[in-house]
């Protein structure tokens, strides 16, 4: 991965205060890089603060907050799959299975003279990421390219589409779908890819995928999409309009006619 600034004026934070818990957790998260090889010690002219997010179980996550840094990167240019031509590819299957990577950013290494430019700053201690980070700009496309290159073959013969670190294989019938699904394991395998198996679906005919139900090839939104819009209070701002068409947006693909007047 390479990254490119607008101008070579340094961003660098204060760390920030963290709560005795919350500096637990980040240390030990910061360990768990380090054995694995993903960051390492820095003391670049560079430095982002961290922010802890809250998760649905209670626990808190640690984010890198790039912000600053993403105002001056020069954006990546590989463009991400179009979700509704990857639904129309879905429709001509009977039966799908889905995979999710783990840890997909961590398979792309930072080139050794932009690993500065990843550093964040912590009470305890300063650290550069060797691996793509989450939470820069540039990273979704750096990583799509990375995901692409390896399974561009199969893309083209129809056995998986690929959105970022979720993978889906249409098929026909179930035992297609087998055959399929052999093919991009051995794939995985050999380029070091993990799955996550508590996240996968096989040999279904219907599925969730890109926020769509997707039912033996028909394509439907999905119901926590359609709740949002349900619950979102009636604009009375440009900006409230604004954000309402944005929200449904989400639904030209389902809904043809929906925007015809606006």
């Amino acid at each position: 991965m390479r990254i490119i600034l607008k101008d070579e004026e340094p961003v660098c934070q204060h760390p920030r205060r963290l709560a005795f818990t919350e500096r637990q957790e980040v240390n030990k998260q910061i360990e768990e890089w380090l054995n694995e090889g993903i960051i390492r010690p820095s003391s670049s002219e560079y430095a982002s603060p961290i922010v802890m997010v809250k998760k649905k179980d209670g626990s808190s996550r640690m984010c890198i907050d790039y912000r600053k840094l993403n105002q001056k990167l020069v954006k990546d240019k590989f463009p991400l799959p179009i979700i509704e031509d990857v639904l129309d590819t879905l429709q001509e299957a009977k039966v799908y299975s889905t995979l999710d990577l783990r840890n997909g950013f961590v398979h792309v290494d930072v080139d050794e003279d932009c690993k500065k430019y990843t550093s964040f700053i912590v009470p305890d201690g300063q650290f550069e990421f060797n691996k793509v980070p989450f939470g820069l700009s540039t990273s979704p496309g750096v990583f799509q390219r990375y995901v692409s290159s390896i399974f561009r073959d199969l893309t083209r013969k129809g056995i998986v589409i690929s959105y970022l670190d979720d993978l889906v294989i249409p098929a026909k019938n179930e035992q297609e779908d087998l055959e399929k699904l052999k093919i991009i394991f051995e794939v995985a395998k050999k380029y070091g890819l993990e799955i996550k198996f508590k996240k996968y679906q096989f040999l279904k005919k219907k599925i969730e995928f890109l926020g769509h139900i997707v039912d033996s090839g028909t394509i439907k939104p999905s119901p926590t999409k359609t709740l949002a819009v349900r619950k979102f209070p009636e604009p009375t701002t440009i900006k409230q309009v604004q954000s309402f068409l944005g929200l449904t947006g989400y639904f030209r693909k389902v809904h043809q006619g929906l925007f015809k007047d606006s």
